[in-house]
């Protein structure tokens, strides 16, 4: 009796086993790295998908990727393509998903499907905030701005990018901007506050693609120019009060359906939530703080929320969707 329970426990453990490696899970440096189904390749480099586990035969597929639901492109089979490693290229192989038929024993099992695709961002976008009655706005949008008033700028899509370059004035110089007087020496974060006049913008590589560096669009940048202007003699002689914080209460946050956003005292033109590479994933219009906004269809991870009020106020601020 105690051979035969023994016998059957090997047995069930064998069964099990095989099991077990008849389950082939493709994997990759890359992938997971901003979805968690997708490799994201930065140019035209080389990413190698291999299985997490070895097995007897391998054949990797590959399927063109198409808007339609169902996708009913045909699944092909690659030529040589039979071991446990298959290289990929950023040239020829995004917008295309793969996956991997695997024999070991008696077993011939498949993985799921995992795709290549480019990465996608936010070009650089930039937010300024500014200490209401410090400023006016005149013609070419020249910001006349009451002496030592602090104006704040943000990069809109400060997860997106790494190192900042800023810049006082617009650079004639390219990267890495040697010697180019424009450059504000010391200052790499996502966000700059000035107190002087001068022309401001940013230059900031992608976090993901430290490769790929974007230029804020000299159009962009915002010029200030500082002086006792007519409108600050109602400011008073007192120091001037920080910028206030551009943002608004979000609630519940972290959320996994619904979201509320806004104050009572105000209306709001657009708000707009975006992921972290800048992708407009929700747009609401003529938004009303008690209205709530149903985020149950956005995949689970950070978001940028960027709000407009009627009075022309923007608001910026983090989601985490549950």
């Amino acid at each position: 009796m105690k051979t035969k329970l023994i016998f059957l426990t090997f047995l069930l453990f064998n069964l099990l086993n095989i099991k077990a490696q008849c389950e082939p899970t493709i994997t990759s440096p890359r992938l997971g790295a901003v979805f968690a189904d997708k490799i994201l390749f930065c140019e035209s480099e080389d990413e190698i998908l291999s299985t997490t586990q070895t097995y007897s035969t391998y054949q990797w597929y590959k399927q063109e990727w198409t808007w339609q639901t169902p996708n009913n492109n045909p699944w092909q089979a690659i030529p040589g393509a039979t071991s446990q490693q298959l290289t990929i290229n950023g040239s020829n192989d995004q917008l295309y998903y793969f996956k991997v038929a695997v024999t070991q024993g008696d077993c011939t099992a498949e993985s799921q499907a995992v795709m290549g695709d480019g990465y996608v961002y936010g070009l650089p976008a930039m937010m300024s905030t500014f200490v209401p009655g410090t400023y006016e706005i005149v013609d070419g949008g020249i910001v006349h701005v009451c002496s030592e008033a602090p104006v704040k700028f943000d990069n809109v899509f400060p997860v997106v990018y790494g190192p900042h370059t800023w810049f006082k004035c617009v650079p004639t110089t390219t990267a890495p901007f040697t010697g180019d007087p424009c450059v504000i020496p010391n200052v790499t974060g996502d966000t700059y506050t000035a107190t002087e006049p001068g022309q401001y913008g940013f230059y900031a590589c992608t976090e993901y693609c430290p490769d790929q560096c974007k230029m804020l669009d000299p159009f962009a940048f915002v010029e200030l120019q500082y002086g006792n202007w007519e409108f600050c003699g109602n400011l008073g002689t007192g120091e001037i009060t920080k910028p206030k914080e551009n943002k608004l209460n979000i609630y519940p946050n972290p959320t996994a359906q619904f979201l509320y956003i806004g104050k009572e005292s105000e209306e709001y033109k657009e708000v707009a939530i975006m992921d972290m590479s800048g992708k407009l994933v929700l747009k609401k219009d003529n938004h009303q703080y008690r209205q709530a906004i149903d985020v149950s269809h956005l995949v689970p991870g950070n978001y940028i929320i960027v709000s407009k009020s009627v009075k022309g106020e923007i608001y910026r601020n983090k989601l985490i969707k549950k």
